[in-house]
């Protein structure tokens, strides 16, 4: 009886490795395209150009547990840039509700930047997304033009945080041990090789 009720933590422990490899391997989210209106710049320095901000995004508190990795790209790199800013940022630059432009230039929240800004020069950034709630900025270089667009895609790489991984392996190889001193006590096996 002892042996068949020990199949109960080998098939917990064995969920505990498929959910510890799926986490090291990470999942891949399928990509994800939008088109958005690119913030007109007459200015050849952009911190002098206006900045639009999208509304407060509020990541699920589930996601302190996971490590999310989220990387935006966008195509005219020449003419625009994306920043991750803290939702503080909305206090001294609130966005209009229709437009979503506020009245300030990228040197007012530059304090507020968590990923991305200005020097982003390549189309990408990637930002390992917490459960501090954040908005993204974006902003025009010189030869933005009003009604120009561009294409954004996100994609996203989930796995759990390390301190998860850590106990997932704590607790199969646990289990697994559990599994086996139920169904192969040590010490019945050690007394018949003394026996023996």
């Amino acid at each position: 009886m002892v042996r068949v009720l020990s199949v109960l933590p080998g098939f917990v422990g064995l969920l505990c490795v498929i959910l510890l490899l799926g986490s090291l391997r990470e999942i891949d989210l399928p990509r994800e395209g939008s088109v958005i209106d690119m913030v007109p710049c007459e200015f050849e320095d952009p911190d002098l150009c206006l900045i639009a901000m999208t509304p407060e995004i509020s990541p699920p508190t589930i996601f302190g547990i996971l490590d999310i990795d989220l990387q935006i790209s966008w195509q005219e790199a020449d003419n625009a840039w994306f920043a991750v800013v803290k939702s503080e940022a909305a206090e001294i630059c609130p966005p209009d509700e229709e437009s979503w432009l506020t009245e300030c230039t990228a040197e007012d929240i530059e304090n507020y930047i968590i990923v991305g800004g200005p020097e982003e020069l390549d189309g990408q950034m990637t930002w390992n997304i917490k459960t501090d709630d954040y908005r993204i900025v974006t902003g025009g270089r010189e030869g933005a033009d009003i009604g120009d667009q561009q294409v954004l895609t996100t994609s996203t790489q989930i796995s759990f945080n390390w301190f998860v991984e850590l106990i997932l392996a704590l607790v199969s190889l646990t289990l697994f041990l559990g599994a086996g001193e139920m169904a192969f006590p040590i010490k019945k096996l050690f007394l018949k090789f003394r026996e023996s």
